[in-house]
Protein backbone atom coordinates (compact mmCIF):
# COMPACT_ATOMS: atom_id res chain seq x y z
CA UNK A 1 0.00 0.00 0.00
CA UNK A 2 2.71 2.48 0.95
CA UNK A 3 4.49 1.42 -2.28
CA UNK A 4 1.77 2.41 -4.56
CA UNK A 5 1.51 5.41 -2.82
CA UNK A 6 4.70 6.65 -3.31
CA UNK A 7 4.00 5.08 -6.81
CA UNK A 8 0.50 7.52 -7.54
CA UNK A 9 2.20 10.35 -6.17
CA UNK A 10 4.77 10.53 -8.04
CA UNK A 11 3.35 9.93 -10.95
CA UNK A 12 1.18 12.47 -10.19
CA UNK A 13 3.95 14.96 -10.26
CA UNK A 14 4.99 14.89 -7.08
CA UNK A 15 8.71 14.27 -6.74
CA UNK A 16 8.70 13.73 -3.24
CA UNK A 17 5.79 12.25 -1.83
CA UNK A 18 6.85 12.36 1.99
CA UNK A 19 5.43 15.05 3.39
CA UNK A 20 2.09 13.91 2.43
CA UNK A 21 2.31 10.16 3.67
CA UNK A 22 1.49 9.59 7.32
CA UNK A 23 1.65 6.13 9.00
CA UNK A 24 1.34 4.28 12.41
CA UNK A 25 2.97 0.40 13.28
CA UNK A 26 4.18 -1.51 16.45
CA UNK A 27 6.51 -3.50 14.37
CA UNK A 28 10.08 -1.60 14.57
CA UNK A 29 10.63 -3.69 11.59
CA UNK A 30 8.44 -2.18 9.54
CA UNK A 31 9.97 1.08 9.42
CA UNK A 32 13.03 -0.53 7.59
CA UNK A 33 10.77 -0.54 4.53
CA UNK A 34 11.00 3.55 4.66
CA UNK A 35 13.60 3.96 3.09
CA UNK A 36 13.54 1.57 1.21
CA UNK A 37 10.53 2.83 -0.95
CA UNK A 38 12.15 6.74 -0.42
CA UNK A 39 10.22 7.61 2.22
CA UNK A 40 12.14 10.52 4.27
CA UNK A 41 10.60 10.17 7.63
CA UNK A 42 12.73 13.26 9.03
CA UNK A 43 9.41 14.96 10.56
CA UNK A 44 8.23 12.17 11.74
CA UNK A 45 4.78 11.37 10.09
CA UNK A 46 4.93 7.33 10.75
CA UNK A 47 4.94 6.77 14.31
CA UNK A 48 5.88 3.48 16.30
CA UNK A 49 2.19 3.75 17.87
CA UNK A 50 -1.10 1.69 18.36
CA UNK A 51 -3.13 3.56 15.89
CA UNK A 52 -5.96 2.79 17.85
CA UNK A 53 -4.66 5.23 20.88
CA UNK A 54 -3.42 7.36 17.97
CA UNK A 55 -5.00 11.17 18.12
CA UNK A 56 -6.63 12.79 14.92
CA UNK A 57 -6.58 16.59 16.89
CA UNK A 58 -3.71 17.55 14.80
CA UNK A 59 -3.81 15.53 11.82
CA UNK A 60 -6.78 15.21 9.24
CA UNK A 61 -5.90 13.69 5.74
CA UNK A 62 -7.78 12.87 2.13
CA UNK A 63 -7.41 9.13 1.90
CA UNK A 64 -6.72 6.33 4.22
CA UNK A 65 -5.23 2.97 3.25
CA UNK A 66 -5.20 -0.02 5.75
CA UNK A 67 -4.93 -3.12 6.32
CA UNK A 68 -6.24 -3.92 10.03
CA UNK A 69 -5.84 -7.46 11.76
CA UNK A 70 -7.88 -9.41 11.56
CA UNK A 71 -8.50 -10.22 15.50
CA UNK A 72 -11.69 -12.17 16.54
CA UNK A 73 -13.04 -11.08 20.22
CA UNK A 74 -12.06 -14.25 21.70
CA UNK A 75 -8.33 -14.05 20.88
CA UNK A 76 -7.88 -9.83 22.01
CA UNK A 77 -6.12 -9.05 25.18
CA UNK A 78 -7.86 -7.81 28.29
CA UNK A 79 -6.27 -4.30 26.97
CA UNK A 80 -7.67 -4.38 23.76
CA UNK A 81 -10.85 -5.34 25.14
CA UNK A 82 -10.99 -2.21 27.26
CA UNK A 83 -9.60 0.19 24.40
CA UNK A 84 -12.23 -1.35 21.81
CA UNK A 85 -15.00 -0.81 24.05
CA UNK A 86 -14.04 2.72 25.02
CA UNK A 87 -13.65 3.19 21.19
CA UNK A 88 -17.24 1.39 20.86
CA UNK A 89 -18.65 3.92 23.03
CA UNK A 90 -17.02 7.00 21.42
CA UNK A 91 -18.20 5.89 17.65
CA UNK A 92 -21.03 3.20 17.86
CA UNK A 93 -22.62 2.14 20.90
CA UNK A 94 -24.61 0.04 18.47
CA UNK A 95 -21.62 -1.88 17.57
CA UNK A 96 -21.86 -5.67 18.96
CA UNK A 97 -19.34 -5.97 21.95
CA UNK A 98 -18.05 -8.89 20.16
CA UNK A 99 -16.43 -7.01 17.32
CA UNK A 100 -13.04 -7.97 15.82
CA UNK A 101 -10.22 -5.57 16.04
CA UNK A 102 -10.67 -4.58 12.51
CA UNK A 103 -14.12 -2.70 13.08
CA UNK A 104 -12.24 -0.28 15.42
CA UNK A 105 -9.81 0.65 13.06
CA UNK A 106 -12.85 1.47 10.24
CA UNK A 107 -14.48 3.55 13.09
CA UNK A 108 -11.11 5.06 14.42
CA UNK A 109 -10.05 6.28 10.49
CA UNK A 110 -12.51 8.25 10.27
CA UNK A 111 -11.64 10.78 12.61
CA UNK A 112 -8.59 11.25 10.57
CA UNK A 113 -10.22 12.22 7.54
CA UNK A 114 -11.29 15.33 6.29
CA UNK A 115 -14.92 15.87 4.74
CA UNK A 116 -14.98 14.95 1.49
CA UNK A 117 -12.13 12.09 1.91
CA UNK A 118 -11.75 8.18 1.13
CA UNK A 119 -11.26 5.09 2.39
CA UNK A 120 -10.13 1.78 1.44
CA UNK A 121 -9.72 -1.56 3.84
CA UNK A 122 -8.82 -4.90 3.11
CA UNK A 123 -11.09 -7.15 5.34
CA UNK A 124 -12.43 -10.39 6.09
CA UNK A 125 -15.18 -11.50 3.59
CA UNK A 126 -17.21 -11.97 6.75
CA UNK A 127 -17.56 -8.19 6.77
CA UNK A 128 -21.18 -7.31 5.39
CA UNK A 129 -22.47 -11.13 7.49
CA UNK A 130 -20.89 -10.72 10.27
CA UNK A 131 -22.94 -9.55 13.77
CA UNK A 132 -21.04 -6.45 14.26
CA UNK A 133 -20.46 -6.05 10.36
CA UNK A 134 -23.57 -5.21 9.55
CA UNK A 135 -24.44 -2.14 11.70
CA UNK A 136 -20.83 -1.12 10.93
CA UNK A 137 -21.96 -0.83 7.38
CA UNK A 138 -25.26 0.25 7.79
CA UNK A 139 -23.56 3.19 9.82
CA UNK A 140 -20.65 3.75 6.98
CA UNK A 141 -23.67 4.28 4.68
CA UNK A 142 -24.77 7.02 6.12
CA UNK A 143 -21.56 8.83 6.31
CA UNK A 144 -20.16 8.48 2.66
CA UNK A 145 -22.03 8.65 -0.60
CA UNK A 146 -20.45 5.48 -2.15
CA UNK A 147 -20.06 2.03 0.07
CA UNK A 148 -18.30 -0.48 -2.55
CA UNK A 149 -17.59 -4.09 -1.12
CA UNK A 150 -15.32 -6.57 -3.36
CA UNK A 151 -15.36 -9.32 -2.86
CA UNK A 152 -12.07 -11.63 -3.37
CA UNK A 153 -12.26 -15.49 -4.29
CA UNK A 154 -8.48 -15.82 -4.20
CA UNK A 155 -6.86 -16.72 -1.15
CA UNK A 156 -4.39 -13.64 -0.61
CA UNK A 157 -2.61 -14.89 2.78
CA UNK A 158 -1.74 -18.64 2.01
CA UNK A 159 1.90 -18.69 2.33
CA UNK A 160 1.68 -16.59 5.28
CA UNK A 161 -0.76 -19.76 6.66
CA UNK A 162 -4.25 -17.99 6.76
CA UNK A 163 -7.11 -19.80 4.99
CA UNK A 164 -8.83 -15.56 5.30
CA UNK A 165 -10.66 -14.60 2.22
CA UNK A 166 -11.13 -11.07 1.86
CA UNK A 167 -13.20 -8.23 0.41
CA UNK A 168 -11.94 -4.62 -0.36
CA UNK A 169 -14.31 -1.81 1.55
CA UNK A 170 -13.88 0.72 -0.60
CA UNK A 171 -15.54 4.26 0.75
CA UNK A 172 -16.12 7.31 -1.11
CA UNK A 173 -16.70 11.13 -0.51
CA UNK A 174 -17.13 11.30 3.63
CA UNK A 175 -19.81 13.41 5.36
CA UNK A 176 -18.92 13.79 8.87
CA UNK A 177 -22.24 15.12 9.32
CA UNK A 178 -24.24 12.64 8.02
CA UNK A 179 -26.15 12.09 4.79
CA UNK A 180 -29.65 13.13 3.43
CA UNK A 181 -30.14 9.37 3.13
CA UNK A 182 -27.82 6.15 3.48
CA UNK A 183 -25.97 5.45 0.22
CA UNK A 184 -26.03 2.13 -1.42
CA UNK A 185 -23.97 -0.43 -0.96
CA UNK A 186 -22.32 -1.82 -4.08
CA UNK A 187 -21.37 -5.49 -4.19
CA UNK A 188 -18.96 -7.04 -6.41
CA UNK A 189 -17.22 -10.56 -6.78
CA UNK A 190 -13.92 -11.29 -8.68
CA UNK A 191 -11.91 -14.66 -8.28
CA UNK A 192 -8.62 -12.65 -8.38
CA UNK A 193 -7.53 -9.06 -7.37
CA UNK A 194 -5.79 -8.35 -10.34
CA UNK A 195 -9.68 -8.05 -11.97
CA UNK A 196 -10.50 -5.03 -9.65
CA UNK A 197 -9.47 -2.15 -11.89
CA UNK A 198 -10.91 -4.00 -15.42
CA UNK A 199 -14.22 -2.28 -14.64
CA UNK A 200 -13.31 0.88 -13.01
CA UNK A 201 -16.47 0.69 -11.11
CA UNK A 202 -18.54 1.26 -14.18
CA UNK A 203 -20.30 -2.00 -14.35
CA UNK A 204 -20.65 -2.51 -10.93
CA UNK A 205 -24.72 -3.36 -10.03
CA UNK A 206 -26.06 -2.01 -6.79
CA UNK A 207 -27.36 -4.36 -4.38
CA UNK A 208 -28.46 -4.47 -0.95
CA UNK A 209 -26.52 -5.19 2.42
CA UNK A 210 -25.29 -8.47 0.91
CA UNK A 211 -27.60 -10.12 -1.68
CA UNK A 212 -27.90 -13.48 1.01
CA UNK A 213 -29.93 -10.87 3.32
CA UNK A 214 -33.41 -11.15 1.52
CA UNK A 215 -32.84 -15.06 0.88
CA UNK A 216 -32.03 -15.57 4.53
CA UNK A 217 -35.22 -13.79 6.18
CA UNK A 218 -37.43 -15.85 2.78
CA UNK A 219 -36.02 -18.66 4.46
CA UNK A 220 -36.80 -18.28 7.73
CA UNK A 221 -40.11 -17.42 7.25
CA UNK A 222 -40.20 -20.58 4.38
CA UNK A 223 -39.41 -22.49 7.63
CA UNK A 224 -41.76 -21.23 10.07
CA UNK A 225 -44.38 -21.96 7.67
CA UNK A 226 -44.00 -25.95 7.79
CA UNK A 227 -43.87 -25.36 12.09
CA UNK A 228 -46.53 -28.46 11.93
CA UNK A 229 -43.93 -30.86 9.73
CA UNK A 230 -40.45 -28.83 11.90
CA UNK A 231 -39.34 -29.55 15.59
CA UNK A 232 -35.86 -28.47 16.40
CA UNK A 233 -33.10 -30.28 17.83
CA UNK A 234 -33.50 -29.10 21.29
CA UNK A 235 -36.44 -30.82 21.33
CA UNK A 236 -35.30 -33.77 21.49
CA UNK A 237 -31.63 -33.88 22.51
CA UNK A 238 -29.01 -31.90 24.75
CA UNK A 239 -26.28 -30.05 22.62
CA UNK A 240 -22.51 -29.80 24.31
CA UNK A 241 -19.35 -29.06 23.70
CA UNK A 242 -16.73 -31.63 23.28
CA UNK A 243 -14.04 -32.24 25.19
CA UNK A 244 -11.67 -29.16 26.27
CA UNK A 245 -7.94 -30.68 26.17
CA UNK A 246 -5.76 -27.84 26.65
CA UNK A 247 -3.11 -28.85 24.08
CA UNK A 248 -4.55 -30.92 21.82
CA UNK A 249 -1.40 -31.06 19.73
CA UNK A 250 0.65 -32.74 21.86
CA UNK A 251 -1.80 -35.05 24.22
CA UNK A 252 -3.83 -35.95 21.04
CA UNK A 253 -1.83 -38.07 18.36
CA UNK A 254 -1.96 -41.17 15.93
CA UNK A 255 -1.68 -44.42 18.11
CA UNK A 256 1.11 -45.15 16.26
CA UNK A 257 2.95 -42.06 17.59
CA UNK A 258 1.69 -43.05 21.18
CA UNK A 259 3.23 -46.81 20.59
CA UNK A 260 6.31 -44.90 18.97
CA UNK A 261 7.19 -43.33 22.81
CA UNK A 262 6.53 -46.33 24.67
CA UNK A 263 3.00 -45.50 25.85
CA UNK A 264 0.78 -48.75 26.47
CA UNK A 265 -2.81 -48.30 24.85
CA UNK A 266 -4.25 -48.84 28.49
CA UNK A 267 -4.19 -44.91 28.50
CA UNK A 268 -4.88 -44.11 25.22
CA UNK A 269 -8.72 -43.59 24.25
CA UNK A 270 -9.88 -41.98 20.49
CA UNK A 271 -10.68 -39.02 20.25
CA UNK A 272 -12.93 -37.70 17.26
CA UNK A 273 -10.94 -33.63 16.33
CA UNK A 274 -11.38 -33.01 12.97
CA UNK A 275 -14.37 -33.88 10.64
CA UNK A 276 -12.10 -35.03 7.65
CA UNK A 277 -11.05 -38.00 10.12
CA UNK A 278 -14.09 -39.02 8.88
CA UNK A 279 -15.74 -39.50 5.64
CA UNK A 280 -18.98 -41.28 6.12
CA UNK A 281 -22.41 -40.72 8.03
CA UNK A 282 -21.19 -42.26 11.12
CA UNK A 283 -18.03 -43.94 13.00
CA UNK A 284 -18.18 -47.15 12.88
CA UNK A 285 -17.81 -49.56 15.96
CA UNK A 286 -14.82 -51.18 14.02
CA UNK A 287 -12.75 -48.15 14.54
CA UNK A 288 -11.35 -48.21 17.62
CA UNK A 289 -9.64 -51.98 16.67
CA UNK A 290 -8.01 -50.23 13.63
CA UNK A 291 -3.97 -49.66 14.10
CA UNK A 292 -4.26 -47.67 10.92
CA UNK A 293 -7.40 -45.49 11.61
CA UNK A 294 -7.86 -41.57 10.87
CA UNK A 295 -9.09 -40.87 14.08
CA UNK A 296 -6.00 -39.97 16.60
CA UNK A 297 -6.13 -41.15 20.01
CA UNK A 298 -6.35 -38.64 23.50
CA UNK A 299 -3.93 -39.86 26.32
CA UNK A 300 -5.37 -40.48 29.48
CA UNK A 301 -3.08 -41.18 32.66
CA UNK A 302 -4.15 -42.46 35.77
CA UNK A 303 -4.56 -40.08 38.71
CA UNK A 304 -1.93 -41.55 40.50
CA UNK A 305 1.42 -44.23 39.92
CA UNK A 306 1.96 -42.49 36.63
CA UNK A 307 4.15 -45.24 34.49
CA UNK A 308 7.49 -44.08 33.27
CA UNK A 309 6.51 -43.26 29.61
CA UNK A 310 3.93 -41.50 30.86
CA UNK A 311 6.01 -39.55 33.52
CA UNK A 312 8.75 -39.04 30.75
CA UNK A 313 6.41 -37.51 28.57
CA UNK A 314 4.41 -35.04 30.49
CA UNK A 315 7.83 -34.04 31.78
CA UNK A 316 8.54 -32.50 28.59
CA UNK A 317 5.96 -29.60 29.87
CA UNK A 318 7.73 -26.69 31.86
CA UNK A 319 6.47 -25.49 35.14
CA UNK A 320 5.66 -21.98 33.37
CA UNK A 321 3.85 -23.77 29.87
CA UNK A 322 1.17 -25.64 32.61
CA UNK A 323 0.71 -21.87 34.58
CA UNK A 324 0.54 -20.15 31.49
CA UNK A 325 -2.37 -22.87 30.30
CA UNK A 326 -5.52 -21.77 31.73
CA UNK A 327 -7.21 -25.32 31.17
CA UNK A 328 -4.34 -26.95 32.58
CA UNK A 329 -5.03 -24.72 35.56
CA UNK A 330 -8.67 -25.38 35.67
CA UNK A 331 -7.98 -28.89 36.51
CA UNK A 332 -7.38 -30.75 39.78
CA UNK A 333 -5.17 -32.95 38.11
CA UNK A 334 -3.70 -30.60 34.98
CA UNK A 335 -2.77 -33.17 32.63
CA UNK A 336 -6.41 -35.10 32.73
CA UNK A 337 -8.78 -34.73 30.45
CA UNK A 338 -12.54 -35.39 30.48
CA UNK A 339 -13.59 -37.83 28.56
CA UNK A 340 -17.49 -38.86 27.98
CA UNK A 341 -18.88 -41.04 25.58
CA UNK A 342 -22.42 -40.83 25.69
CA UNK A 343 -22.88 -38.93 22.57
CA UNK A 344 -25.32 -40.59 20.53
CA UNK A 345 -23.89 -38.23 17.96
CA UNK A 346 -21.32 -35.27 17.06
CA UNK A 347 -21.62 -31.85 14.62
CA UNK A 348 -18.76 -29.93 13.68
CA UNK A 349 -18.78 -26.07 15.02
CA UNK A 350 -17.16 -25.34 12.08
CA UNK A 351 -18.48 -26.58 8.37
CA UNK A 352 -18.45 -25.97 4.80
CA UNK A 353 -20.45 -28.18 2.86
CA UNK A 354 -22.83 -29.11 4.73
CA UNK A 355 -23.30 -29.30 8.74
CA UNK A 356 -23.03 -32.77 9.11
CA UNK A 357 -23.91 -34.93 12.29
CA UNK A 358 -21.37 -37.84 12.68
CA UNK A 359 -23.46 -40.67 14.21
CA UNK A 360 -21.36 -42.03 16.86
CA UNK A 361 -21.77 -45.96 16.57
CA UNK A 362 -17.88 -46.09 17.76
CA UNK A 363 -19.22 -44.93 21.02
CA UNK A 364 -16.14 -42.41 21.48
CA UNK A 365 -15.71 -38.68 22.53
CA UNK A 366 -14.74 -35.63 20.47
CA UNK A 367 -13.01 -32.63 21.00
CA UNK A 368 -14.35 -29.39 21.65
CA UNK A 369 -13.86 -28.64 17.47
CA UNK A 370 -17.59 -30.15 17.68
CA UNK A 371 -20.60 -30.42 19.60
CA UNK A 372 -21.93 -33.92 21.32
CA UNK A 373 -25.44 -34.57 20.68
CA UNK A 374 -27.30 -36.74 23.36
CA UNK A 375 -31.13 -37.87 22.51
CA UNK A 376 -33.26 -37.59 25.64
CA UNK A 377 -35.00 -41.15 24.74
CA UNK A 378 -35.71 -41.54 21.01
CA UNK A 379 -33.49 -44.33 19.74
CA UNK A 380 -35.18 -44.33 16.99
CA UNK A 381 -33.81 -40.94 16.04
CA UNK A 382 -30.31 -41.15 16.95
CA UNK A 383 -29.51 -43.64 14.11
CA UNK A 384 -31.47 -41.16 11.94
CA UNK A 385 -29.63 -37.68 12.69
CA UNK A 386 -26.73 -38.47 10.09
CA UNK A 387 -29.40 -38.93 7.45
CA UNK A 388 -31.27 -35.62 8.53
CA UNK A 389 -27.94 -33.59 8.29
CA UNK A 390 -28.63 -34.01 4.30
CA UNK A 391 -32.05 -32.71 4.52
CA UNK A 392 -32.89 -29.30 2.85
CA UNK A 393 -34.82 -28.32 6.14
CA UNK A 394 -31.65 -28.71 8.51
CA UNK A 395 -29.21 -27.29 6.29
CA UNK A 396 -31.37 -24.26 5.42
CA UNK A 397 -31.69 -23.89 9.18
CA UNK A 398 -27.94 -23.95 9.75
CA UNK A 399 -27.45 -21.12 6.89
CA UNK A 400 -30.24 -19.02 7.85
CA UNK A 401 -28.98 -19.11 11.93
CA UNK A 402 -24.75 -19.65 11.05
CA UNK A 403 -22.51 -17.07 11.05
CA UNK A 404 -19.72 -16.61 8.45
CA UNK A 405 -16.21 -17.27 8.23
CA UNK A 406 -14.12 -15.63 5.68
CA UNK A 407 -13.24 -18.62 4.82
CA UNK A 408 -16.58 -19.65 3.31
CA UNK A 409 -17.21 -21.69 6.21
CA UNK A 410 -20.37 -21.11 8.57
CA UNK A 411 -19.97 -20.72 12.23
CA UNK A 412 -22.84 -22.61 14.70
CA UNK A 413 -22.66 -22.03 18.25
CA UNK A 414 -24.84 -24.28 20.50
CA UNK A 415 -27.80 -22.37 20.15
CA UNK A 416 -27.52 -22.20 16.65
CA UNK A 417 -27.14 -26.19 16.85
CA UNK A 418 -30.39 -26.48 19.27
CA UNK A 419 -32.58 -24.75 16.36
CA UNK A 420 -31.46 -26.96 13.84
CA UNK A 421 -34.82 -28.35 12.23
CA UNK A 422 -35.70 -31.60 12.10
CA UNK A 423 -38.65 -33.79 11.08
CA UNK A 424 -41.65 -34.47 13.62
CA UNK A 425 -41.96 -37.91 13.10
CA UNK A 426 -39.53 -40.19 11.56
CA UNK A 427 -40.26 -42.88 7.97
CA UNK A 428 -41.56 -46.45 9.45
CA UNK A 429 -39.33 -48.54 6.92
CA UNK A 430 -38.36 -51.94 7.79
CA UNK A 431 -34.87 -52.27 8.96
CA UNK A 432 -33.03 -53.81 5.67
CA UNK A 433 -34.12 -51.09 4.03
CA UNK A 434 -32.99 -48.31 6.32
CA UNK A 435 -30.08 -49.67 6.04
CA UNK A 436 -29.83 -49.87 2.39
CA UNK A 437 -30.76 -46.56 2.06
CA UNK A 438 -27.86 -45.45 4.76
CA UNK A 439 -25.53 -47.44 2.58
CA UNK A 440 -26.14 -45.79 -0.40
CA UNK A 441 -26.52 -41.62 1.66
CA UNK A 442 -22.95 -43.17 3.10
CA UNK A 443 -21.55 -43.49 -0.29
CA UNK A 444 -23.25 -40.54 -2.58
CA UNK A 445 -21.40 -38.51 0.58
CA UNK A 446 -18.09 -40.45 0.28
CA UNK A 447 -18.27 -39.84 -3.94
CA UNK A 448 -18.49 -35.62 -3.07
CA UNK A 449 -22.13 -36.34 -4.53
CA UNK A 450 -24.09 -34.12 -2.11
CA UNK A 451 -26.77 -32.61 -3.83
CA UNK A 452 -28.24 -36.36 -5.38
CA UNK A 453 -27.74 -37.03 -1.43
CA UNK A 454 -29.90 -34.27 -0.41
CA UNK A 455 -32.96 -34.56 -2.64
CA UNK A 456 -32.72 -38.43 -1.85
CA UNK A 457 -32.65 -37.78 1.77
CA UNK A 458 -35.43 -35.15 1.21
CA UNK A 459 -37.65 -37.60 -0.70
CA UNK A 460 -37.49 -40.52 1.95
CA UNK A 461 -37.90 -38.62 5.07
CA UNK A 462 -40.40 -35.69 3.72
CA UNK A 463 -42.02 -35.75 0.59
CA UNK A 464 -42.74 -39.42 0.43
CA UNK A 465 -44.48 -39.44 4.10
CA UNK A 466 -46.56 -36.25 3.31
CA UNK A 467 -44.54 -33.34 5.34
CA UNK A 468 -43.81 -31.34 2.39
CA UNK A 469 -45.19 -31.16 -0.84
CA UNK A 470 -42.74 -31.35 -3.74
CA UNK A 471 -43.35 -27.72 -4.61
CA UNK A 472 -41.91 -26.45 -1.56
CA UNK A 473 -39.22 -28.98 -0.71
CA UNK A 474 -38.21 -26.97 -4.30
CA UNK A 475 -38.25 -23.69 -2.97
CA UNK A 476 -36.94 -24.37 -0.52
CA UNK A 477 -33.58 -26.59 -2.19
CA UNK A 478 -33.41 -23.24 -4.48
CA UNK A 479 -32.74 -21.11 -1.01
CA UNK A 480 -30.48 -23.01 0.14
CA UNK A 481 -28.54 -23.16 -3.04
CA UNK A 482 -28.28 -19.43 -3.55
CA UNK A 483 -27.64 -18.69 0.50
CA UNK A 484 -24.59 -21.54 -0.07
CA UNK A 485 -23.38 -20.67 -3.16
CA UNK A 486 -23.17 -16.84 -1.92
CA UNK A 487 -21.48 -18.39 1.03
CA UNK A 488 -19.16 -20.36 -0.84
CA UNK A 489 -18.40 -18.33 -4.12
CA UNK A 490 -19.76 -20.30 -6.19
CA UNK A 491 -21.71 -18.75 -9.26
CA UNK A 492 -25.81 -20.19 -8.83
Amino acid sequence: MLSAAVSVLRTLGNPDPSPQLYGYDVDAAAFEHLAQLGVDNGTGNFKKQDFLRASSVDLKVNAVLANPPFVSHHRQSETQRRLTNKLRKKYLPALPRLASLWAFFVLHSMSFLRPGGRMAFVLPNSVGTSDYGKPLLEYLRNHFSRVELVHVGERLFIQAGADERIALLLLSDYIPMGNAEPAPIYVRNILKISEVELSNGSNTTSDKLNCDLDTRSEAGMELAKHSDALTTLEMQAFVQIGEVVGDIRNLVKPLAEWRSLGIDSTYLVPLLSRAAQIVGLSIPASVIHEVSTTIPYLLLPPAESLPKSIAAFLERYTSEEILKNRTFQKRSIWYRCSYETGADAFIGSMSHDYPRIIGNDAGISCSNAFYKIRLFNNLKMAKWLPILSLTTPLRLSAEVMGRIRGSGGIKLEPSDVKKLQLPRSLPDIPSADFNALKQKLNSLAREGKLDVASRLADSIVYIEPGLISVADMTSMHKMLLRLTGWRLYKQV
